[in-house]
């Protein structure tokens, strides 16, 4: 069954606070297998303040963090969120992240994450970003996922 997750849901499965949390949202998630973020850019994200003035461009890096936060989230889903998560998600390893068009406020960024293989403790998902019907970036992250309490 395919699940969503609001941003006031997904701040009870993140250990990230502002301005860190990326995600506005998280849908089509299958547990442990795929889902779709939810980021949208937005001049009043911070990191405009020095990137660039004069010519606001998305960083890639926060497109990947983004994506991690999705992949850590879907990879760690469980129905049960009482306040102590039992485990989170920690980016491991970037994979051949390939960015294609630049993301600039107003933009929403959609985030597919699919696990493509599964060690141990680590997940690794291939993901693909996209604004509109264009792809913006897409990759490969690995999540390894730990045991911890969010605070």
């Amino acid at each position: 069954m395919e699940r969503a997750l609001s941003a006031t849901e997904l701040l009870q499965r993140l250990p990230h606070r502002h301005p860190f949390v990326l995600l506005d949202g998280l849908h089509s998630i299958d547990p442990g297998v795929s889902g779709v973020g939810i980021k949208n850019i937005s001049i009043s994200d911070p990191v405009f303040a020095g990137h660039f003035p004069g010519r606001p461009i998305y960083p890639g890096v926060m497109m990947i963090e983004a994506a991690a936060q999705a992949c850590g989230v879907i990879g760690t889903f469980t129905d049960d969120v009482d306040g102590d998560q039992a485990s989170i998600g920690y980016l491991a390893t970037v994979k051949r992240f390939a960015f294609k068009e630049l993301v600039i406020p107003g933009d929403q960024l959609q985030i597919q994450c699919r696990r493509h293989v599964s060690v141990g403790s680590l997940i690794e998902f291939k993901c693909t970003l996209t604004v509109g019907r264009k792809t913006v970036a897409e990759g490969s992250l690995a999540i390894s996922v730990g045991h911890g309490d969010k605070q």
